[in-house]
C-alpha cells in the first residue's frame, strides 16, 4: 500500500515537473529573433512593383494596414531584428517611391511609401517574403455624353501617336563570352536614351516613345546563363521605361545605339575585375568611421583620425583653427582628405607616420629637399665598375640606360660586344639604380618554335569521246573517170590491214586517244571507213608542305625555299632579264602571353610553276596567307583554306547531222573535264623548354 502512495506521488511530481521544462523550452523558442537581411525589388507591367525582403529564418505573417493620405503600407514584424545597416531604402520605381524600417526593441515596423493609391499582396515563401504592388486606375464616371466625347477624341490621340517614335520589338541575345545582349527595335531614331542605375538594376527611358501593349510584359531570360535574368516593358507617362534586372554575380554593361536599334550589353567579371573597378570608381578603402563635431580644434580631429588609422602623427605648428564636420559611415582617409582640402593643407605619409602642414609649408620642404639632393648629387665621387652582360647585348643594354636617363652629364657609359661588358662611371646611388634596371633587362629570353604545315591537294579528271568519218568513190562517166572524197586537209587513214587508204571526210576524233575502233567497207569503186575513239583520264596530286623556324619572343624569323625564274622584260626597245622568286616561306614574330599563350603576326607565301604557258610565258600559281592569332602553347590552329573546284563541258559536231537524234552521236565530240585544288594551312607554335634543348 505503501509502495502504490510512493509511485502515485511520483508521477505527480513528474507531471509538475514537465509543465515548467515546457514553458522554458516555449520561451527560449520564442526568445529567438529572426533577422532581416537583405531586402531588393523588381519593377513589374503597370507600375507594379515587387519588394523582396530575405530573413535568416522563416518570419511570421505580420500585421498590416494601408493609410490612404498620405498613401503608404504599415506592416509590424514581432521578434524581428533590421539587420541591413540601414534606415531607409530609395526605389523610385513605379507606384512605390520607399522603404523605411523602424526598431523598437523586439519589434520592427516596415513603412512603404507610395506615390498613389495602390493595391497590394503580402505573402510568406520559407524565408522570404514578398511585397506585391500594382496601380489602382479609378474607374471613369459620367454619363453616356461624355463617354462619347471620350471616344470622340481616340482619332485625335492616334494622330498624336502616329508622329512619335515606337518601339517594335524587345529581343535578347546571348553573345561569346556569356555576355547578354538586350536589342530594342525603333521605328525611326529619335527617341533618346537615357540610362541609370537603380536599385541594383538598370534602367532603360526612352523619352517620347510608345509602346505597344503586347511588349508591356516580362522576358525572362534566366535560362541564357548570361548576367541578366528578367526584362519588363512598361509604358511611363510620356515614353517608355524598360527595365533590366541582372543577377546576383558580378557585372559590367553598356549601352549604344546603331542606327534605329538601342542595344544594352551585360558582361560578366570576375571578383577581381569588380574590385579593381571599384577601386578606381571610390579609392578610398580605410575604416569607416562618423564624426560629428561643431568648432572643434583641427588638430584634435587630426588625432582621432590618426587614433583610428592607427598611424603616428607629426602636426606642423602652422595648422591651427577650428572646423565643424558631419561625416557618417565614411572611410577615414577620405574624411581627412576633406578635413584638409577643407583648410588649405596637405599631408605626406612616411611609413607609419602621418605628417600634416600647410600646402605652401610641405611644398616649400619638398623642393629644398630636392634642392638638397641634386647638391649631393653633383658633389657626390664617381666611381668605376665592369658590369658583365649574360643574355643580351651589351649594346642593347647601353641604349636602354640612356634612353632610361639613368647616365647623368657628370657619367658615362661604354659598351664592349665582344666581351659582352658595360663600363659605367657614375655615383654610388645612380649605380644602384643601374644595377636594379639591369637586372630587369638582362634576362634569358624565350624561344618558341612555329611550325606550318601547308596541305596542297589536287584531282584532276578528263573524258573525251570523238567519231571520224571517210569515203572515196570512183566512177567513169562518158570515159571520164568521176572522183568523189572528202577532207579538208587530204588526211587520210587505213581500213584495217588492207593496205587501202581513206580520205576523211568528218574528223572530230580524239587527238591523243587511248582507245579506238575502225570499221571499214571497201567495195570495186565504193570505200567508206569510221573510227571511234575514246580518252579517260584520272590525276590525283597531294602536296605537304612542313616549313619550321625558331625564334627568341618577340623577334621576327622568315624562312625561305624556292627557286627564283628568270624572265624577260622590254623597256624603250632594250630587253632585260630579271629575276621573280618562286618559294615556299614563312614570316612570324611571336609573343608569349601570361597563361601560355602565343600571340603571332604570321605571313606564309606557298609559290609553285604553272606547267601551262601563256604565249610562251611562264605562270605562276601564288598562295598567300597573312594574319595575326593567338594559339595556346602547342595547340595547332587551322588558319584558312581555300577550295577550287573547275568543271568544263565542250562539244563539236557536225552541223545538222550533228543534231539529228540517236544518229546525231555519229557526228559528235565531247569533252568533259573536272579539276579540285584545295589549300589547308595549319600552325602550331611551342615554347621551347629546358627539357627539350639538346644538352
Amino acid at each position: 500500500m505503501n509502495q502504490k502512495k510512493t509511485t502515485s506521488l511520483l508521477k505527480c511530481l513528474g507531471s509538475w515537473l514537465v509543465i515548467p521544462v515546457v514553458l522554458l523550452f516555449s520561451t527560449a523558442l520564442l526568445a529567438q529573433e529572426a533577422r532581416l537581411t537583405k531586402t531588393e525589388f523588381v519593377s513589374l507591367p503597370g507600375q507594379g512593383v515587387e519588394v523582396r525582403m530575405e530573413f535568416d529564418t522563416p518570419p511570421a505573417m505580420p500585421s498590416s494596414y494601408m493609410i490612404d493620405s498620405p498613401p503608404r503600407l504599415v506592416m509590424d514584424f514581432s521578434g524581428v531584428i533590421n539587420d541591413l545597416g540601414q534606415r531607409n531604402i530609395a526605389i523610385n520605381t513605379g507606384i512605390v517611391d520607399s522603404v523605411n524600417f523602424a526598431q523598437a526593441q523586439d519589434r520592427l515596423r516596415v513603412v512603404t511609401n507610395l506615390y498613389g493609391a495602390a493595391a497590394h499582396d503580402v505573402q510568406v515563401d520559407g524565408n522570404v517574403l514578398l511585397m506585391r504592388f500594382r496601380e489602382v486606375v479609378a474607374a471613369p464616371t459620367g454619363n453616356s455624353n461624355q463617354q462619347a466625347s471620350s471616344d470622340s477624341t481616340m482619332p485625335s490621340q492616334s494622330a498624336a501617336m502616329a508622329g512619335r517614335t515606337r518601339v517594335n520589338s524587345i529581343d535578347f541575345q546571348r553573345v561569346e563570352g556569356n555576355q547578354g545582349r538586350v536589342i530594342i527595335a525603333m521605328s525611326d531614331d529619335r527617341a533618346s536614351m537615357d540610362v541609370m542605375r537603380e536599385g541594383g538594376n538598370i534602367v532603360l527611358n526612352l523619352s517620347d516613345a510608345v509602346l505597344d501593349p503586347s511588349l508591356a510584359k516580362r522576358m525572362n531570360v534566366q535560362d541564357f546563363a548570361t548576367p541578366l535574368e528578367f526584362i519588363d516593358s512598361m509604358a511611363s507617362g510620356s515614353g517608355a521605361t524598360i527595365l533590366l534586372r541582372p543577377g546576383s554575380d558580378p557585372y559590367d554593361y553598356m549601352a549604344y545605339q546603331t542606327g534605329n536599334q538601342l542595344i544594352v550589353d551585360f558582361k560578366p567579371m570576375t571578383k577581381r575585375e569588380q574590385d579593381a573597378q571599384l577601386e578606381n570608381q571610390f579609392p578610398y578603402t580605410g575604416e569607416r568611421i562618423d564624426l560629428n563635431f561643431q568648432n572643434v580644434e583641427v588638430r584634435a580631429v587630426l588625432q582621432i583620425i590618426a587614433e583610428v588609422a592607427e598611424m603616428n602623427l607629426v602636426v606642423s605648428e602652422n595648422v591651427g583653427g577650428t572646423t565643424t564636420l558631419r561625416l557618417k559611415n565614411v572611410p577615414w582617409d577620405q574624411a581627412l582628405d576633406i578635413l584638409l582640402k577643407s583648410k588649405n593643407l596637405d599631408k605626406r605619409e612616411i611609413g607609419n607616420v602621418l605628417m600634416v602642414g600647410t600646402s605652401t609649408e610641405i611644398a616649400e620642404r619638398e623642393r629644398a629637399e630636392m634642392e638638397s639632393q641634386q647638391q649631393v648629387q653633383e658633389l657626390a665621387p664617381l666611381v668605376t665598375e665592369f658590369i658583365q652582360v649574360d643574355f643580351r647585348r651589351a649594346s642593347d643594354m647601353r641604349t636602354r640606360l640612356e634612353e632610361a636617363r639613368l647616365v647623368s652629364e657628370r657619367g658615362f657609359i661604354l659598351a664592349d660586344d665582344q666581351t659582352n661588358v658595360l663600363m659605367v662611371r657614375e655615383t654610388a646611388s645612380q649605380m644602384e639604380d643601374i644595377r636594379r634596371t639591369l637586372r630587369r633587362f638582362d634576362i634569358e629570353v624565350a624561344q618558341v618554335l612555329v611550325e606550318a604545315r601547308l596541305v596542297t591537294a589536287s584531282t584532276e579528271f578528263a573524258k573525251e569521246i570523238g567519231i571520224r568519218w571517210g569515203a572515196s568513190n570512183t566512177s567513169n562517166h562518158g570515159g571520164n573517170p568521176l572522183v568523189i572524197n572528202g577532207g579538208a586537209n587530204d588526211e587520210m587513214f587505213e581500213i584495217g590491214d588492207t593496205g587501202q587508204f581513206v580520205p576523211g571526210m568528218v574528223d572530230l576524233g580524239v587527238g591523243d586517244a587511248t582507245s579506238a575502233i575502225r570499221i571499214g567497207y571497201l567495195g570495186s569503186s565504193f570505200l567508206l571507213a569510221a573510227e571511234l575513239s575514246a580518252l579517260q583520264s584520272d590525276n590525283k596530286v597531294e602536296i605537304v608542305s612542313q616549313p619550321k623556324v625558331i625564334t627568341t619572343n618577340g623577334r621576327p624569323a622568315v624562312i625561305k625555299s624556292g627557286q627564283e625564274v628568270a624572265y624577260q622584260t622590254v623597256e624603250d626597245g632594250e630587253v632585260n632579264l630579271e629575276f621573280k622568286e618562286v618559294v615556299l616561306s614563312l614570316e612570324v614574330t611571336p609573343q608569349i602571353n601570361p597563361g601560355d599563350r602565343i600571340s603571332m603576326d604570321l605571313k606564309v607565301l606557298q609559290d609553285s610553276l604553272d606547267p601551262n604557258r601563256l604565249g610562251g610565258e611562264l605562270l605562276i600559281n601564288t598562295n598567300q596567307l597573312e594574319t595575326s592569332v593567338v594559339v595556346n602553347d602547342g595547340d595547332t590552329i587551322v588558319l584558312g583554306g581555300v577550295f577550287r573546284n573547275d568543271m568544263e563541258n565542250a562539244t563539236s559536231k557536225t552541223p545538222i547531222l550533228g543534231d539529228l537524234p540517236v544518229l546525231g552521236r555519229l557526228f559528235r565530240y565531247t569533252r568533259e573535264t573536272e579539276t579540285k585544288r584545295e589549300l589547308l594551312i595549319f600552325i602550331t607554335p611551342t615554347m621551347i623548354r629546358e627539357s627539350l634543348a639538346i644538352q
